[in-house]
């Protein structure tokens, strides 16, 4: 009993065609990598500004309790 198994066909229609594949793969990680590090991404800019203004309630909220702590 023999297992069979599959030759890869050397068709350069195939060979193209993966190549394509490969190659629109490359293009959208390396597309979708640019867009989330990019400075003109809007939701990054908008998250960062929602992360500075909680940093700066931090803050406040941080000196308010070491002030209340050296009242006492």
């Amino acid at each position: 009993m023999s297992i069979p198994f599959y030759d890869f066909p050397s068709s350069p229609i195939l060979i193209i065609g993966a190549l394509g594949i490969t190659v629109a793969l490359a293009v959208f990680f390396i597309s979708y990598q640019k867009y989330f590090t990019s400075p003109l991404n809007k939701e990054l800019a908008e998250k960062k500004k929602a992360l500075i203004k909680e940093q700066k309630e931090l803050n406040q909220r941080l000196e308010k309790i070491e002030q209340d702590l050296k009242n006492l």
